[in-house]
């Protein structure tokens, strides 16, 4: 049995939209792969998973993957919810116990979190949650794989919640304000180079750059 981790990335041109009126194309560029870095770089750090994998529509991705030693998909269908369901069928080639879902715009997360997330428990079935600070759901482990529909969109920790809660599986919810920061707004961007003062991160170092200009 394996646990893998499913990372799903938009296409370069088109992630972080919010953030244009601030932020150029290369940089918003620059910002989405340095988050990703630290994301991956986590995971590897944490030696949880038996495969990892990038899903994404931009095969530039591909390089950053190879570069993590993790596995990359090209992503066929639009949006987050497919790109999951994708991988998801993907992976059903292998004797998967686990999936866990980890946004790519965790730039705070640390090995340490992954580890409390996977191992508050070991039963299965079971749903495990982090729930981003605006309503999302930034990391799902789910055991087994399928055991409750991809839901991804407003308020879809909420969503989330309520589908284990309708199996009557255990549901963990995990508070972990690492986990719970994401980036989407220039709010967000500058709370990084707040919350990472030491520049221990790839995203946050690009942030101080880009607001030190």
């Amino acid at each position: 049995m394996t646990d893998f981790a499913i990372v799903p990335v938009k296409s370069l041109s088109e992630a972080k939209r919010r953030l244009a009126n601030h932020l150029d194309p290369e940089e918003r560029r620059a910002l989405v792969l340095a988050m990703l870095d630290d994301v991956l770089s986590a995971l590897g750090k944490s030696r949880l998973f038996s495969e990892t994998h990038v899903i994404s529509p931009d095969l530039s991705l591909e390089r950053t993957a190879r570069n993590h030693r993790v596995g990359f998909i090209r992503q066929k269908g639009a949006g987050l919810n497919a790109a999951i369901r994708q991988a998801m069928r993907y992976l059903a080639r292998s004797n998967v116990s686990s999936v866990t879902t980890v946004l790519a715009d965790l730039p705070l997360a640390k090995p340490s979190d992954f580890t409390e997330l996977v191992r508050i428990s070991d039963q299965s079935p079971r749903v495990v949650l982090a729930p981003s600070l605006k309503g999302g759901t930034n990391v799902m482990l789910r055991s087994p794989p399928n055991l409750i529909k991809t839901s991804y969109g407003r308020w879809s920790y909420a969503k989330h919640l309520r589908a284990g809660q309708g199996k009557n599986v255990p549901v963990y919810s995990v508070s972990n304000p690492r986990l719970s920061f994401d980036v989407d707004t220039i709010e967000d961007l500058k709370a990084l180079v707040e919350l990472d003062a030491s520049r221990r991160t790839n995203a946050g170092r690009v942030a101080d750059r880009l607001f030190g200009r």
